[in-house]
């Protein structure tokens, strides 16, 4: 049960991850497109710092990642999640197969978990932050009147 809810975690994570990186903004953030050999670095640049691991399992841990991006992209797998379930259950199968250790990739799910859990936190400040911009942080209400108070007052 454990491992399933762990699972279902670092599918959640994943969607949340891809969602922000490979979709379209409706508005320009500012921020430039990182190629997915990037990301998939990154993130196995902060898995390999809780989860000891050689080069070759970092490089090959990283293709695995770079994969999966690859595929979603290909599948255009954002809009189908049983295709996106699917790309991560195969992603998840290389990555046990990598590390060679049960506990190794139960500590893999938990980093996946801790990751998108950090990634939602980060996408509720940027709607916020954009919210502001949107409104440009104007209070509600009537603009303020030449001379103070109201039309007509004394």
């Amino acid at each position: 049960m454990k491992k399933r809810r762990l699972r279902l975690s670092a599918l959640l994570f994943t969607v949340v991850f891809l969602g922000m990186h490979l979709g379209s903004y409706a508005q320009d953030s500012g921020k430039k497109e990182v190629p997915p050999e990037e990301r998939a670095q990154e993130i196995t640049t902060r898995l390999a710092k809780k989860i000891p691991m050689t080069k070759g399992q970092k490089d090959s841990v990283s293709t695995a990642f770079m994969q999966l991006l690859d595929d979603v992209q290909k599948y255009n797998a954002m809009n189908n999640p049983k295709i996106l379930e699917l790309l991560i259950h195969n992603r998840d199968e290389k990555v046990k197969k990598i590390l060679h250790d049960d506990q190794k990739f139960d500590q893999f799910l938990l980093i996946m978990a801790d990751m998108r859990k950090e990634m939602q936190e980060n996408q509720g400040q940027q709607r916020y932050q954009q919210q502001q911009q949107r409104q440009g942080g104007q209070r509600g209400g009537m603009p303020a009147m030449p001379g103070g108070g109201m039309p007509g007052g004394r």
